[in-house]
């Protein structure tokens, strides 16, 4: 039987809020972001998931969504360093704009660690897949989990490459998953953030 899986990408973090690429970096929810994670908690609680496993990377942008959501729900957060977002190398910190101008002036369009030199899609993926299984196996239901735009995206090319991954994660956007047997069930769903 299929297991649904809401993935949230975090709220809008400070560094966010700034125009700045942040991997391991760790900043706080920004004054929007704090409003976003009231907007995706209420997303949340109206799928009436029941007695749902919801779990947030260690960063603390996500802990601060998923404590949202949490509290919306009637749920307590647990932690997963492997939800955690990718370390992007020397791109750490720098502005969306300066990430632009590196990729375009190597002909990439799409960032990777031939461009960064940090982890790989494969690597980020092997450690998200491995705690998503853990989250599965330990309890039925339903499993919500808060983590971080690339490392979303690895996941999802990993369940299945062929189905189109959406472009842009934006913060709080929710992902849903049906997985069945170690695989897509169906195509991913990307729900964006209400305004």
């Amino acid at each position: 039987m299929p297991r649904r899986i809401l993935i949230v990408r975090h709220c809008q973090s400070q560094a966010n809020a700034e125009g700045r690429v942040e991997g391991k970096g760790d900043s706080p929810l920004s004054e929007e972001g704090r409003r976003q994670a009231e907007r995706v908690a209420a997303f949340i609680a109206a799928q009436a998931l029941g007695e749902a496993t919801l779990i947030s990377s260690s960063q603390a942008r996500a802990m601060a969504t998923a404590d949202a959501i949490g509290a919306a729900c009637g749920w307590t957060a647990s932690r997963d360093h492997r939800f955690r977002e990718a370390e992007l190398g020397w791109l750490e910190d720098l502005s969306y704009a300066e990430v632009g101008r590196h990729m375009a002036a190597r002909g990439m369009r799409e960032l990777t660690s031939d461009l960064h030199g940090g982890e790989t899609l494969e690597a980020i993926a092997d450690r998200f897949s491995e705690a998503l299984d853990a989250a599965m196996a330990e309890r039925d239901g339903a499993v919500v989990l808060v983590s971080h735009g690339f490392a979303i995206h690895a996941l999802l090319r990993r369940l299945d490459s062929h189905h189109a991954v959406p472009r842009v994660i934006g913060n709080g956007d929710v992902v849903e998953l049906w997985i069945e047997a170690g695989a897509l069930a169906q195509p991913p769903r990307h729900v964006p953030l209400q305004a």
